[in-house]
């Protein structure tokens, strides 16, 4: 699963009552699953299963405790008309208990079959809803989604990744439905108008990579790859152009992955259907499953296909890191997920450049140290969490990218894959833990890796450098002196080698590296050749091998220099970064003269966003002159998402690029309408209101009109909030924006009067009980935002809607809920507002008048 899809951002990691969480004992081991599902009308969102479970001893000799022999104990939520032949049983709506009169004995094969129905699914099991497609409302399907413990909820297993098993499958549905399943196809038979469709799986799957999708599906044929089969499914309304589109770079990037890891590919089939159901992308196993936001047609691809070519290269490289290779539990979850996420920048290095590369490492760092500094802090080790789904966060995914990162710049290209390549080979088939990891990685180097991972995987943090630069004209000397500053009892004193280069007016290059090991401090001197030689570039960690912060501020012509004539991407972006928070109008009038000749879109993207937090009238005129001048499509919604800010300059600027709209990509126009309220001009009220009606401008996926309906809530206007309220329910905007009108109608509420709120509030807490998933949590959220404190046992009662692993989040909500205070009246939120804005004018007159002194 890939993170720009996974949960969102919480103020906790573990709370007080989270306790360490171990993988369960092996001893009597499911071994094989016989899957038999049958299929009505899909509109009733039912079937009835026989699963046939193979069980056997798992381990090498019989442990003496006779009742962990002679017993088993399954998950299993919410079984209607429960039989089980082959053992006895109790269950209580969520386990099964099973029982053998004699205990098991070595390589002794006992099967139990479980007869039951499954009736509306809480999890696991989607089913569509009648809001479900935009265009095709008739069309029926049924697919699982099971990352990380929802297999349980129509499959007897024991819902954890270190217990495996082969599978087969009978799928009897109306001859109508298409139906997949993981491993290769068997036989498909019609009788009667029912096809029975059998698959079967050799390999050992975890739960939460055993997946099913019966439906009515447009099947795109890629042709095969080493004898293998590749296809594409999605919903019978997608084109087959769109989803080719969305899919075409898989081939190459099969092929690109078997030669960089040296291991051929395992699976007999490689499939992928994208159904609104799907939270993001999953890896199961040869069926990888998508959420169909990310099929796209001509005119979404100019912003998404980077996007969406990342997400499929990290879901096929879980085909090795997670798949193949299965880790032993939760607590090693970046073993997977930190591992496809890094793949996806290796894609780039060596499919796109260097440039995209570092930048999408510069973007993953980013992510993590904003969840360190802004909500919690961790190892990335830990059995200490209250549900598993709590680890896939951005210590997991971008966090531990730059872990593997590291240690590829420790080893070096051909020890560090050379012991990818054994670590893969060694333990595939089986589970694996960090230490196996660690392991391979020492064996193929002989380096003792045990300090680096005792540091960055099993403690918290990362260092926050500060850095002091003196330039010394009479003695042509240079001193660079750095300082870890984040050493505190819980995070660790790093031990690391950064490297430092100095560049000359002359070209020449002079470099440096500083070592800590047990020091918090380090200095380089560089002496200048000649009086004629002056320092012009500064490189910090000019080969990328560091994750760390980084406060210096160099003598501005230092800044100048390397942010236009810098080598690397996250120098320049360093170095624009300081030349905007210093403020200073020369700094910035150089920003200006300079940062449209910027070749990287990342760059500018980045400038972008810094320009609008610095606010001056100069950054914000800047800003407004990027908006008519930015060409790239990837770059220009970041750019115009900055503009969130009240100055005519920028609302002239979005007006501009606003009477081009039908040129727009959806998600650049969609940012437009909302940086465009933000202006709050009640002129712009009617063109607003027009927009959200009108369905010509819905955009694929409602993006258009998602972005549309925040918009009204971001004007703040009477008129808008009006509109909102009562769109908001259920099956009245497409479900796809409806997150997107709701966060409106929240941001709107906040600024409205005490009775308005009330409305607001009342309707959100008919949205608690959504049938959308992330419909339902995005009331929730914005209750706790409009401190909704009387609706706390409304959003309790809800609990049943989710699964077992997403009520921690559930429970982080109505603990928010609890703790909320009063919120600020309409008219002290005006005056605080009012106040910021002549604070803000006083600054910038103070700054012009600094500037002609």
């Amino acid at each position: 699963m890939p993170n720009r899809c996974c949960k969102g951002f919480y103020s906790y990691f573990a709370s007080a009552n989270a306790v360490n969480q171990y993988a369960p004992h092996v001893v009597i081991e499911p071994k094989h699953l016989d899957i038999q599902l049958k299929i009505g009308d899909l509109k009733d969102k039912r079937l009835e299963a026989t699963v046939t479970i193979t069980f056997e001893h798992g381990g090498q000799a019989l442990i003496k405790n006779k009742k962990d022999l002679s017993s088993a104990v399954l998950n299993a939520e919410g079984f209607l008309y429960l039989r089980i032949e082959g053992a006895s049983h109790s269950y209580d709506g969520h386990q099964i208990q099973l029982s053998w009169p004699e205990p098991f004995e070595k390589n002794v094969q006992r099967k139990v079959t479980v007869k039951y129905v499954i009736d509306h699914p809480v999890a696991g099991l989607y089913f569509q809803n009648e809001d479900s497609l935009i265009t095709d409302k008739d069309c029926c399907w049924a697919i699982t989604d099971h990352e990380t413990e929802k297999a349980r909820h129509w499959l007897p297993t024991i819902d954890f990744p270190t217990i495996r098993t082969t599978l087969t499958w009978s799928i009897s549905a109306p001859a109508q439905y298409t139906s997949l399943a993981n491993g290769s196809l068997l036989s498909e038979h019609t009788e009667n108008g029912i096809t029975t469709t059998r698959w079967e799986l050799k390999y050992p799957c975890p739960s939460y990579l055993i997946c099913f999708a019966v439906g009515e599906f447009t099947c795109v044929d890629a042709g095969q790859v080493d004898g293998r089969p590749i296809k594409y499914y999605s919903a019978r309304s997608y084109a087959p152009a769109d989803i080719k589109r969305t899919f075409d770079e898989t081939p190459d990037m099969m092929r690109w992955l078997q030669a960089k890891l040296g291991v051929p590919f395992p699976w007999p089939k490689y499939y992928q259907i994208a159904l609104p159901a799907i939270r993001g992308a999953m890896e199961n196993i040869s069926l990888v499953t998508w959420s169909d936001i990310c099929i796209m047609d001509e005119k979404l691809v100019k912003e998404r296909k980077y996007v969406i070519d990342t997400i499929n290269v990290h879901e096929m490289a879980h085909t090795y890191f997670g798949d193949l290779l299965v880790i032993r539990h939760f607590e090693h979850v970046w073993l997977k997920e930190s591992w496809a996420q890094y793949m996806e920048s290796c894609w780039l290095q060596d499919n796109l450049s260097e440039d995209d590369f570092r930048y999408e490492m510069v973007m993953n760092a980013q992510s993590y140290i904003k969840e360190c500094n802004k909500d919690y802090m961790r190892p990335l080790v830990t059995r200490v969490y209250d549900s598993s789904w709590d680890l896939y966060d951005s210590h997991t995914y971008p966090g531990g990218a730059w872990r593997v990162h590291m240690l590829r710049s420790i080893l070096g290209d051909d020890a560090f894959w050379a012991g990818v390549k054994s670590y893969i080979e060694t333990f595939s088939a089986k589970t694996v833990q960090t230490s196996d990891f660690q392991t391979s990685l020492e064996r193929a180097s002989g380096l003792n890796l045990t300090r680096f991972f005792d540091e960055w995987v099993y403690s918290k943090g990362y260092p926050q450098l500060k850095g002091s630069y003196n330039y010394d004209l009479s003695q042509g000397t240079v001193q660079i002196t750095i300082s870890q500053s984040q050493i505190n009892s819980e995070i660790p004193l790093f031990a690391f080698d950064l490297d430092i280069e100095l560049v000359d007016n002359k070209g020449r290059k002079y470099n440096k590296t500083l070592t800590f090991d047990r020091e918090a401090s380090a200095t380089a001197s560089f002496a200048l050749p000649d009086k004629d030689s002056q320092p012009m570039i500064l490189r910090v960690d000019p080969n990328f091998t560091v994750l760390h912060t980084l406060d210096m501020t160099p003598d501005q012509r230092i800044l100048e220099n390397t942010a236009t004539r810098a080598e690397d991407v996250p120098n320049r972006t360093w170095a624009y970064a300081e030349l905007i928070k210093s403020g200073a109008y020369s700094a910035l009038k150089y920003v200006e003269e300079h940062i449209f000749d910027e070749p990287f879109y990342g760059v500018r993207s980045q400038v972008a966003a810094l320009l609008a937090k610095q606010k001056s009238a100069l950054a914000l005129k800047i800003l407004a002159a990027m908006v008519k001048r930015e060409k790239n499509p990837i770059a220009l919604v970041h750019v115009v998402a900055a503009c969130q800010i009240q100055e005519d300059c920028l609302r002239n600027a979005i007006l501009d690029l606003l009477s081009r709209a039908v040129e727009l990509p959806y998600r650049a126009h969609a940012a437009a309408l909302v940086s465009l309220a933000a202006q709050r001009n009640n002129a712009d009220i009617e063109y607003l209101l027009q927009v959200a009606k009108d369905d010509k401008k819905i955009g694929q996926h409602a993006i258009i009109r998602g972005g549309a309906l925040k918009a009204l809530g971001y004007h703040r206007s009477i008129d808008c909030f009006k509109y909102l309220l009562d769109h908001v329910g259920y099956n009245i905007e497409p479900v796809r924006a409806r997150a997107q009108a709701i966060h409106g109608l929240k941001y709107s509420a906040e600024h409205q009067d005490e009775r308005f709120q009330k409305l607001a509030v009342e309707a959100l807490a008919k949205i608690v009980r959504d049938p959308n998933l992330n419909v339902r949590m995005a009331a929730v959220e914005a209750l706790v935002g409009l401190k909704a404190k009387d609706l706390y046992h409304d959003v309790e009662d809800s609990r049943y809607l989710y699964s077992k692993d997403e009520q921690s989040w559930l429970d982080r909500k109505l603990y928010e809920l609890y703790q909320s205070g009063s919120t600020p009246d309409k008219s002290t939120q005006d005056r605080i507002e009012k106040l910021e804005e002549r604070v803000r004018k006083l600054e910038e007159k103070l700054q012009q008048l600094a500037s002609h002194a």
